[in-house]
């Protein structure tokens, strides 16, 4: 069960840079599906790890930009 849902894409970024050094475990809903994230903030560079096992690394802006028609939901906090 999620603690934190229906935020946006902004919000999360700013949860992640927030609690520098952090791995939230996150999820991106839609009418659709839902999708798993494990994303920490690297003090540059936002590190996200898809259900695919890549990990891709954004900068805040790039992450916003990309999703952001997204919805999220933080599922766990990991570290």
């Amino acid at each position: 069960m999620s603690f934190l849902s229906k935020l946006t894409t902004r919000e999360i970024v700013d949860l992640i840079t927030y609690r520098k050094g952090s791995v939230l475990e996150i999820s991106m809903n839609t009418a659709y599906f839902k999708a798993t994230h494990i994303v920490y903030f690297g003090g540059r560079k936002i590190f996200d790890m898809g259900i695919d096992s890549q990990t891709v690394t954004w900068t805040p802006k790039e992450f916003i930009a990309f999703y952001s028609q997204a919805y999220w939901s933080v599922d766990q906090v990991i570290s």
